[in-house]
């Protein structure tokens, strides 16, 4: 269509520029005819004048009609009359021959005294050309008609009109522009031909090129480019297949490896598009996985996914569980709002190890507490100890979809950090005592170093326990040691139950456990040490057994006895044995004096 336009568009520019040639031609003609008529006329117009001048000197006036009929016998004469003024018909009368003027053009010219012509008549009719000249008194000349004519120098005396027929004049010019309008239309014909063929072979090749861009930009990079005639088309189209070719074959190729590596946050038919999205969520999920790699330990981990829950796909009721699919235990690392389903005893996301959506079943989990919630559970499993499960739960089904893809979203970022986590997790573990799930040694050597490096700039004060229970060795001998594992962990559970959200408390080894208390004044300490000892005076139950056993308890002071956290912790330590030796069930603050390291 636009090759046709454009095509019409040059016909129509060539046809005005022949029809103007024309019209000059036209005109052109018409000024040369009028030019030789005129020429002619005035020819006549002088010889009529100058002959009746002379016969009218010798006194043969009676010549004048012989003249102008002899003259009107000439070819292409149509007719020929003399005027005479009425100042000669006063003088001399009106004549045999009346001679007045026969128009207004006769008229005008008596009256003006100047030459006058006129051209009459149309295309299908005859055309006249007409030219009438005044006959005016000489000052001097040749002949003197003063000494005739009773007048003056300058006085229109009278007029010579000529009336001939130019129709010749016509038809040449007629003629003459037809014979150049076929001459033209048959240059303007082969003209056109060639245009169009020369054209064409660009044309077709530019449109096709067109056509291939447009659907490239669309997505589309399949289209090819039919081969031209001309070498030049050609090679254009060869050039742009061989582009587009590889275009398609490396954009495809690449799309599939993307689609393999990363899930797109939008779905798009142009593969370049698809390029674009996967570079730029890889270059995230790398940057959030470098991140990752800054983080001290999993709950920093924890706490950067919950951020990319709330900030990346605008999510806010969710849950985040970790699994251990060995000893099937659950552990919630983080409630958003409220936790609607029965997670502690089991997760069917994890146990299938995919998605579950409560959309695409009436009943997708029976672990669901509330049957009006639309939910949508997603496992990550990162290793054989360790599964990640996000839960989300929304009240509007037309929320479901989004949040299925930003669980799948997620899951790019997770997979990414795998080995980043698992080592945040080898960490935790290893800070991390297996019987009582409390941190260990380990952890509070790289504590001391953290509070020793603030307490230069914060000054809180600290306070450190160390609690043991008194012979514990005789339950191991009495019980075994099954139960005095059991003991152990109802003693951690009670002293947990009488310590701050802040404090820390930590398995130093055997029945020896440490506490940290975080910001209190000396008094304060010693307060905390009397209620965990008097928590003790009730009987620990361990399945059929009633254990009564007292604790003992170390306690010094950080930094005001010491700024060395290592050396308060031995300070305790130097407390509890002096608190056992004075036979146990008591709590005591280190005295240097009394208590020499």
């Amino acid at each position: 269509m636009k090759k046709e336009k454009t095509f019409f568009t040059l016909i129509l520019s060539i046809v005005g520029i022949t029809a103007l040639f024309v019209v000059v031609l036209a005109v052109t003609f018409r000024y040369m005819g009028l030019q030789s008529a005129e020429s002619k006329a005035n020819l006549a117009a002088h010889i009529v004048q100058e002959s009746l001048t002379s016969h009218m000197i010798t006194g043969s006036s009676d010549y004048q009609n012989e003249l102008l009929k002899q003259i009107d016998t000439l070819e292409g004469m149509k007719r020929t009359w003399v005027i005479r003024s009425e100042a000669l018909n006063r003088q001399y009368g009106r004549g045999i021959y009346p001679q007045d003027p026969v128009d207004d053009i006769d008229r005008a010219v008596l009256r003006e005294g100047k030459a006058i012509e006129n051209v009459s008549g149309s295309l299908f009719s005859d055309t006249l050309y007409r030219l009438t000249i005044p006959y005016i008194a000489p000052e001097k000349g040749k002949i003197d008609c003063l000494s005739c004519h009773d007048s003056k120098a300058g006085v229109v005396l009278g007029a010579v009109s000529i009336e001939m027929e130019i129709n010749d004049l016509k038809v040449t010019g007629l003629i003459a522009v037809a014979v150049a309008i076929i001459v033209l239309m048959t240059l303007t014909y082969y003209l056109l031909k060639t245009i169009r063929r020369f054209i064409a072979s660009y044309k077709e090749t530019l449109d096709a090129v067109a056509l291939t861009m447009e659907k490239a930009e669309g997505g589309d990079y399949t289209h090819r480019i039919e081969p031209s005639e001309t070498l030049d088309g050609y090679n254009a189209a060869m050039w742009t297949n061989a582009v587009m070719e590889k275009l398609d074959s490396t954009l495809t190729e690449s799309g599939k490896k993307m689609g393999s590596l990363i899930r797109l946050d939008q779905q798009n038919s142009d593969p370049l598009y698809t390029l674009q999205m996967g570079v730029h969520q890889l270059y995230e999920v790398e940057r959030f996985r470098t991140e990752i790699e800054k983080d001290q330990n999993l709950e920093e981990v924890y706490a950067r996914i919950i951020a990319l829950l709330r900030t990346r796909w605008n999510l806010s009721n969710f849950n985040i569980l970790e699994l251990n699919p060995l000893d099937k235990t659950t552990h919630i690392v983080h409630t958003e709002k409220t936790l609607l389903c029965d997670a502690i005893s089991g997760c069917r996301a994890d146990r299938t190890s995919g998605m579950v959506d409560s959309t695409q079943c009436e009943v997708a989990c029976p672990k669901m507490i509330d049957p009006d919630a639309h939910y949508v559970c997603q496992s990550y499993p990162i290793v054989d100890d360790l599964d990640i499960v996000v839960s989300l739960v929304t009240y509007e089904i037309r929320e479901v979809g989004a949040i299925r893809l930003g669980l799948e979203q997620l899951g790019n970022y997770i997979n990414a950090s795998k080995l980043q986590i698992i080592n945040k997790k080898l960490q935790q573990t290893v800070r991390i005592d297996p019987l009582t799930q409390l941190y260990n040694r380990a952890y509070l050597e790289e504590l001391t170093k953290l509070i020793v490096a603030q307490s230069t700039r914060t000054m809180i004060p600290y306070g450190i326990l160390m609690i043991d229970m008194d012979q514990f060795h005789l339950i191991n001998q009495s019980y075994g040691s099954v139960v005095g594992d059991e003991v152990i962990k109802a003693m951690a559970h009670t002293i947990h139950e009488n310590l701050r959200q802040g404090d820390i408390l930590i398995r130093y080894g055997g029945d020896t456990l440490a506490v940290i208390l975080y910001d209190y004044e000396a008094d304060e300490v010693n307060e905390v040490a009397d209620t965990i000892r008097n928590a003790f005076k009730k009987k620990i139950r361990i399945n059929t057994y009633a254990i009564l056993k007292t604790v003992s308890i170390g306690i010094s002071l950080f930094p005001a006895q010491t700024p060395d956290m290592l050396e308060g912790i031995e300070y305790a330590k130097r407390a509890l044995l002096e608190a056992k030796h004075q036979g146990g069930n008591a709590s005591l603050v280190y005295d240097s004096k009394l208590m020499p390291v």
